[in-house]
């Protein structure tokens, strides 16, 4: 009957024991989760390739941006590249020279644009009517061509040499009544930044130089 009761004692005791053992691991914290957590805020935060990438780009747009000129019946543009100057503006309801007849639309007519412009640089130049657009009274029109030479002069579409100057026209067939023409050329964009605009109305016009 003693060994019985001691035998019982111990029991109880291993029992209680685990029991107490098991309840203090149950309310700790590994210590790892407390490495981790301090490693984690002693990194130091660098700014990302994303961002250094977009702050280039914005230098690089800030130093391509292109420059809009106005020039008009009175006021040219030159600088150590490019000259270009406004020399006439009229307007033909025919041309005839003998063997061709270039005659406009009914209740049209032909606004032909004299210009000069000069290639500075050591390379030749092109005017690529591409890179032509105009507006007339608002809406978009599309140059046209003549077989006849107006005063003499031919297309400024051409080349211009190196160190060379080119004399020719522009013609487009508008309303007999327009307004307004507005004009652009962005043929020097991509390589000098730099788009020529003008405009123009009934009271620009004035006659060319003679042709040499």
């Amino acid at each position: 009957m003693k060994n019985k009761c001691s035998l019982l004692l111990v029991t109880l005791s291993i029992t209680v024991l685990f029991s107490a053992c098991g309840k203090i691991n149950s309310g700790q914290t590994p210590s790892n989760d407390k490495n981790i957590s301090s490693t984690t805020s002693d990194v130091t935060s660098e700014p990302s390739s994303t961002n250094i990438d977009e702050e280039e780009n914005n230098v690089d747009e800030e130093e391509t941006k292109t420059t809009e000129i106005n020039i008009s019946a009175n006021s040219g543009y030159a600088d150590e590249k490019h000259e270009v100057t406004v020399l006439g503006l009229k307007s033909y309801k025919k041309l005839d020279d003998g063997t061709y007849k270039d005659k406009a639309a009914k209740n049209k007519k032909y606004l032909v644009l004299f210009l000069e412009i000069s290639n500075k640089t050591l390379e030749e130049d092109y005017i690529n009517v591409n890179y032509l657009s105009a507006k007339v009274d608002g809406k978009e029109i599309t140059n046209t061509v003549l077989f006849n030479e107006p005063e003499g002069y031919q297309t400024i579409f051409d080349h211009v040499g190196v160190q060379d100057t080119l004399k020719g026209f522009v013609v487009w067939e508008v309303p007999k009544d327009w307004k307004k023409i507005e004009i652009k050329y962005s043929g020097w964009e991509d390589i000098d930044n730099l788009n020529i605009n003008c405009s123009f109305t009934p009271d620009d016009y004035f006659d060319p130089p003679q042709y040499e």
